[in-house]
């Protein structure tokens, strides 16, 4: 005789059963046969800008005359997924609220496959950061249950591949029997995970039709409550890029997607204290090879050679080192929140190629191998706020987008148009309210006809006097051509930071003051250890 013992939360129950020598016996357990697994009232777990994402403990064991043994432990949560199709696009719902898939791509969490769970923890705290809410397992390629239980613990969605590449990048299977074997041990070892959230058969292709059944009846069967869609492309949902730089006013025209976008990127260049981590220091300047194995080679790349080329045209380029990873920044800042910011219109969902990298890399990334935040980070967290006030550059519309606030009323909106020498030229400000998944237009912008050449667009959303969303921008009246910007004059901030022990943590606050007249562009905190340097 064995009894199985178990505790979810602080509910605990027990089953008994005979177990003979060499047996096995699988048991099952509902509220039909032990009412007190019926939660009353359950903690939900929530997608990242929607709510907590709260877990319950659940642990498992047997028990013998010999003791107890065969323990098991693991979290999981309780919630709610459906799915929609409206106006052909698929709609993702929460505990019965649509939540729109905002993130990126991850393919290996690392090149040689060394993370675990603290650098999990970390990838998956940026991404919740950046307002994310979801991450997409590119072909499968993440398999560490770390990976999982970071996503859970900080609100992420995941959507999950299996591992069929691009019919033009990869074989089908020779033997789908033994593929549909890993796919069924892989939903059995990941469906107690509530940040699952879709299944996907194949990217940019569909999966041979007799496998396609194979993937379709196996979710049903052993994971009946989440969405299967066999192409990464097709159907409900859409993809295929771009990659490379495009001006925002593009993302607005041309990527204001109908459906849930599966990817969409661009360069993305580190900061120059990662850079110098890559590469031997005569390799810094001017481009050579060494950036080719980071993925920036000029020779051979377009997309490197485009966003030169941007650099060229909107900046007037740099002859130094220094002045082009700073004007790269700005390059990556507008591009990243643009691609965000363009998905307001319709609210469908954006995945980015991508939002995590796998090695020290200068493209599609969010944050580089070091786990160093560049402007891309912050363009895109800015992009995908859940309530939001942005400028549509097609329009001259003040937007408001509300993507998971529940009766946003009583909002102030303000913009702002500055000269370049931080004068105010225009500026208004209206009331409106904001309705869950929506947008709203309530001012648009007026630009004076004596404004300067290249000038800034300031906006601000508010509640009460107190501040939701900014949102800061630079304009030039010649579209694209910001050169007038090498203009500013250098100015020198007030800093000052306060350093107070919470337990086990050090919580840094800094103040920035700008005392001089001019605008101060681009700024950026770095915090570095007194002795390391790092």
């Amino acid at each position: 005789m064995a009894s199985l013992h178990g505790k979810l939360g602080e509910v605990a129950f027990s089953h008994s059963v005979d177990l003979p020598a060499a047996g096995a016996e699988t048991v099952e357990l509902d509220p039909s046969t032990h009412p007190q697994l019926r939660l009353v009232e359950p903690r939900l777990w929530w997608p990242n800008g929607h709510g907590e994402p709260h877990l319950y403990d659940v642990e498992l064991w047997v028990e013998t005359d010999a003791g107890r043994s065969a323990i098991e432990s693991f979290q999981t949560g309780v919630r709610q997924m459906t799915y929609e199709e409206v106006g052909g696009a698929l709609h993702l719902l929460v505990n019965g609220r649509r939540v729109v898939p905002r993130g990126g791509n991850w393919g290996f969490p690392e090149a040689n496959l060394r993370y675990r769970g603290r650098e999990y923890d970390t990838a998956m705290k940026y991404h919740r950061d950046m307002n994310f809410t979801m991450v997409r397992n590119w072909v499968g390629q993440t398999a560490d249950e770390e990976f999982y239980e970071a996503a859970d613990r900080h609100g992420i969605l995941v959507w999950q591949d299996f591992w069929l590449a691009n019919p033009l990048d990869g074989p089908d299977p020779d033997d789908e029997t033994l593929f549909e074997s890993n796919v069924r041990d892989t939903i059995r070892r990941i469906r107690n995970h509530p940040s699952v959230g879709l299944y996907c058969g194949r990217n940019e292709g569909h999966p041979p039709p007799s496998l396609d059944e194979r993937l379709a009846a196996a979710i049903d069967e052993l994971h009946p409550e989440i969405h299967y869609i066999p192409n990464s492309i097709f159907g409900t949902v859409s993809g295929g890029g771009p990659y490379g730089v495009r001006p925002k006013e593009w993302y607005f025209t041309e990527r204001a997607t109908p459906k849930p976008h599966s990817e969409l990127g661009m360069t993305s260049v580190v900061t120059l204290d990662s850079l110098r981590r890559m590469m031997p220091e005569e390799e810094l300047w001017p481009m050579g090879l060494h950036w080719g194995l980071h993925d920036f080679n000029l020779q051979s790349n377009q997309r490197a050679r485009d966003f030169v080329a941007m650099i060229d045209r909107a900046y007037g380029g740099a002859d130094e080192l220094v002045d082009w990873v700073d004007l790269a920044q700005l390059v990556n800042y507008e591009g990243y929140r643009a691609m965000f910011e363009a998905q307001g219109q319709n609210r469908k969902g954006l995945q980015l190629w991508m939002s995590h990298p796998a090695w020290p890399s200068l493209t599609w990334q969010t944050y580089d191998y070091y786990f160093n935040p560049h402007a891309a980070y912050f363009g895109a967290k800015k992009g995908s706020e859940p309530l939001h006030i942005q400028w549509n550059p097609v329009t001259d519309a003040v937007e408001v987008v509300n993507y998971g606030v529940v009766g946003a009323s009583g909002l102030t909106a303000h913009a702002e148009i500055l000269n370049l020498d931080g004068s105010v030229a225009w500026q208004t400000e209206v009331g409106l309210d904001s309705g869950y998944d929506s947008v709203e237009s309530p001012i648009v912008l007026e630009f004076p006809v004596a404004v300067s050449p290249v000038h800034f667009i300031r906006l601000r959303l508010a509640q009460e006097g107190a501040s939701i969303s900014e949102n800061f921008y630079w304009r030039g009246t010649e579209i694209g051509n910001y050169k007038a910007l090498r203009t500013l004059p250098e100015v020198s901030l007030d800093v000052g930071t306060e350093v107070v022990r919470e337990g086990d943590e050090y919580i840094l606050s800094t103040r920035i003051r700008n005392p001089s007249a001019s605008p101060a562009l681009g700024v950026r905190l770095v915090v570095v250890g007194a002795e390391s340097g790092d």
